[in-house]
């Protein structure tokens, strides 16, 4: 029934006012709709014009991701293929933050059924908080006040000062670190069992984030013996790594000193990459195209004996010891006093080919620390030593060399002409030389003493050098006229350029980081231009015996002897005998590490030699041989050939030879004042003895260095030297031993390289480390080197420790 009827007039027109203002505003309401869809198409098709090939590389990111394989770092061996530093597994616990999920109760959960897997706790908040409760609250408020005014870490300071101990770091705390660092996986453990690195990856289905990722460690089997050779790695030092274009990143590790530093890019080899698809968690689904294979990086091969490196580092390091627990006799007082020996090094090389066979640097550290990461406590403590562990003190330290270096003015002086072999020379136990700016004026000219106050008598070269007479080398290198006796010396600029040609005062070469220069000065202008000062007539004299300014690497004195034992060549110093690739290929590389070639021997005993890409390659200047074992012969470099006829060197070789020789009690020379040498197993022997004054940061800071007013002379400390060669016929082995504040060479530094010397050779004591069957030595048998100063008892174990390498 309608009720139209029923209906005013009035109201009807007013609904239907009403309806249309209702009618109006929905068609606005659809008009600002359409509006807005317009222009939200509009701004899709715009994104899609504009942007779309950027958000779809950003939307490939969230599905896709490149990952780079590490590359099998190459491994180091020694001359006979023992072990120095290889790789073993080792298994990461990580989370990466980007998949954690945002509700608290499950990250919650997520982090203690970790704890549970790992051992890892999830906060040591409230531990850590006991611990300071404990605490001396007085120690605690200050050192607290302390760094909040310095604006360092209250609990790092505590911890550092010893107040209160830091707890290990907790899931919480590294994840907190790590939260700004979203898509970089955290590392909550490390080196984990694989039975438990298999039982984490199977449950990290159901913990978002967490993966057990693989890391290789560098495992160093001869740790403390070649630490200061191999050296170490950690994390990336800085972020220049990251720019070198070598495709390092962020969570690499590198070498940081020794080979590992030095030969970081031909060990580290180039990282392989592979696309994958990944789900929400990171959890890879499947590969994308074709892998490409991370290429491993090469081998070296040493020329280092290990079994001697170890035998030196024992031997030198017993005569440390054994020298520390030994009073000096001070000279003025004749008080006895306690010494301090803590550096010392031991270098033996092959005199004809620049072959390195030992390199002991003491003290040394545990290189093996440092597989995971950089221990805090232990670098520091090693860091602030003032002896440096870290640094490789046959290379990278310099000391004045003493005696020990009288074989170059020696040489020098014969091959000028200055003296004849047979010319002698009277040799007081002092000389007097007038300033030659001011020769009348008494109260300028200096006076030389030798050390046997005596006096020789007189000395030719060849006594000279086995009596390492100072009078005899301070006038062949400063000059003398006086009472009828005159010889024109070598001056400086003469000296200098000698000592240059048997390896002073430059860098060789020698594979490993920071090779120390030393100290050579080239001319009279040098002190000016250094030390604002003109050069004096004593620095002459004072250089001719390896004192002044001069100062080298024990490495360097090593090489200026096998300059003598070799008839005057200075070979390039290698520790490196070759480098391999994964196939065993031979591999050369040029300055910048670039692979160059590669050669092996092929099956009809020629040799094969191709260019990096494998092309065969035609070029004589790869002389590359092997043996009929199948074993690459190593290619000595001659740096240059000496300035100085054999005939004179072997003068030299003479007065060296001389320097061990024993006759009766009342004839004998430096090196044999304390040592039996070799002579009694058939091997004879030359060297030179040396006694070094020295006065520096350590000395000075230890008060050693002194000033008598009586004698109007500094009384300074001494290093002890000693460097020689065996067989002197056919010269093997070079050995150049040093020990810091040592003292008199010939008594404590000569039978160190005497026993290095017995050990190469396998005879005495060493004979039942030369690898033949059933050889033993018994007390009665006849002992090498006995040493009225020094006799070496290795440990039991080393033979054990030998023999395995």
């Amino acid at each position: 029934m309608s009720r139209m009827g029923w209906e005013r007039v009035e109201d009807v027109e007013e609904l239907e006012k009403e309806d249309f203002g209702l009618r109006g505003r929905l068609f606005f309401f659809r008009l600002v709709v359409v509006a807005i869809l317009g222009l939200l198409l509009y701004r899709v098709y715009w994104i899609q014009q504009n942007s779309g090939d950027q958000l779809q590389a950003l939307a490939q990111e969230n599905q896709f991701a490149i990952l780079r394989n590490d590359a099998p770092r190459g491994v180091i061996f020694d001359r006979d293929g023992d072990p120095l530093a290889i790789n073993i597994p080792s298994f990461n616990v990580t989370i990466t933050p980007t998949f954690l999920p945002d509700d608290p109760n499950e990250l919650q959960a997520i982090y203690e059924r970790l704890s549970l897997l790992t051992g890892v706790p999830v906060t040591n908040t409230v531990a850590q908080q006991q611990l300071v409760e404990a605490a001396n609250p007085e120690l605690v408020e200050t050192y607290t006040r302390l760094a909040e005014i310095y604006g360092v870490s209250g609990q790092e300071t505590l911890a550092q000062t010893g107040v209160v101990p830091q707890l290990p770091d907790s899931i919480g705390e590294i994840m907190r670190i790590a939260a700004p660092l979203q898509y970089i996986p955290a590392v909550i453990t490390s080196g984990i069992p694989i039975t438990q690195a298999y039982n984490i990856e199977q449950e990290s289905i159901f913990l978002p984030g967490v993966r057990v990722l693989p890391e290789p460690l560098r495992y160093y089997p001869t740790a403390e013996y070649t630490a200061p050779i191999i050296g170490y790695m950690g994390p990336l030092p800085n972020e220049n790594w990251l720019n070198l274009g070598l495709g390092y990143q962020r969570d690499d590790r590198v070498g940081w000193i020794g080979l590992e530093s030095s030969m970081e890019i031909e060990m580290a080899g180039t990282k392989g990459e592979r696309q994958i698809e990944v789900d929400w968690t990171g959890r890879e689904l499947r590969q994308i195209g074709t892998a490409v294979e991370p290429t491993p990086g090469l081998n070296l091969h040493l020329t280092l004996d290990i079994d001697l490196q170890i035998i030196a580092t024992e031997i030198l390091r017993q005569a440390m010891e054994v020298r520390e627990a030994t009073p000096s006799r001070e000279p003025i007082t004749g008080q006895e006093e306690d010494v301090e020996v803590r550096q010392g090094a031991v270098v033996a090389m092959n005199p004809q080919t620049g072959e390195v066979l030992a390199m002991v640097s003491l003290p040394s550290f545990d290189n093996n620390r440092f597989q995971t990461e950089v221990p805090v406590d232990y670098y520091l403590g090693q860091a602030r030593n003032e002896y440096q562990p870290f640094v490789n003190h046959a290379v990278s330290s310099i000391y004045p060399p003493g005696s020990t270096f009288k074989i170059v003015p020696g040489s020098a002086s014969l091959q000028e002409g200055l003296v004849s072999p047979t010319r002698l020379l009277t040799a007081p136990g002092e000389i007097t030389i007038p300033n030659r700016f001011a020769p009348n004026d008494p109260g300028r000219a200096q006076t030389f003493f030798c050390w046997l106050r005596s006096g020789h008598g007189v000395m030719n070269a060849i006594t000279g050098m086995a009596n390492s007479c100072d009078i005899y080398f301070y006038k062949i290198s400063g000059g003398f006229d006086q009472d009828g006796e005159f010889i024109e010396g070598l001056g400086i600029d003469r000296l200098s350029r000698y000592a240059a040609q048997f390896g002073f005062g430059r860098v060789q070469g020698i594979e490993l980081p920071l090779e120390a220069a030393g100290d050579l000065p080239p001319d009279r202008g040098w002190k000016a231009r250094i030390y604002g000062e003109p050069w004096s007539t004593g620095d002459d004299y004072n250089m001719g015996i390896g004192q002044g300014f001069l100062t080298s690497s024990p490495m360097q004195v090593a090489q200026m002897a096998a300059v003598v034992a070799n008839g005057g060549f200075l070979y390039r110093p290698t520790i490196i005998h070759h480098m391999t690739d994964s196939e065993g290929n031979i591999v050369f590389v040029d300055d910048d590490s670039q692979i160059v070639a590669r050669a092996r021997l092929g099956a009809d005993g020629r040799t094969i030699l191709t260019d990096a890409d494998g092309n065969p390659l035609d070029d004589p200047s790869f002389n590359v041989r092997f043996d009929a074992n199948g074993e690459i012969i190593y290619q000595p470099e001659v740096l240059n050939a000496v300035d100085v006829d054999r005939e004179n060197l072997e003068i030299i070789a003479e007065g060296m030879q001389l320097v061990n020789v024993f006759v009766d009690e009342d004839e004998f020379y430096t090196g044999a004042t304390y040592v039996d040498w070799l002579d009694p197993f058939g091997i004879t022997t030359a060297g030179k003895t040396g006694t070094a004054e020295f006065c520096d940061n350590i000395a000075i800071e230890k008060g050693w260095c002194s000033f008598d007013d009586i004698l109007n002379r500094r009384i300074l400390p001494t290093h002890s030297w000693y460097v020689g060669y065996a067989p002197f016929d056919e010269p093997e082995i070079v050995v150049a031993a040093f020990l810091y504040h040592g003292g008199e060479g010939s008594r404590w530094a000569a039978p160190v390289a005497c026993n290095v010397m017995a050990a190469y050779f396998g005879i005495a004591q060493y004979a039942q480390f030369s690898g033949a069957a059933d050889v033993e030595f018994t007390e009665g048998d006849t002992r090498a080197c006995n040493s009225l100063s020094f006799n070496p008892v290795l440990p039991p174990d080393l033979l054990d420790q030998v023999q395995r390498n």
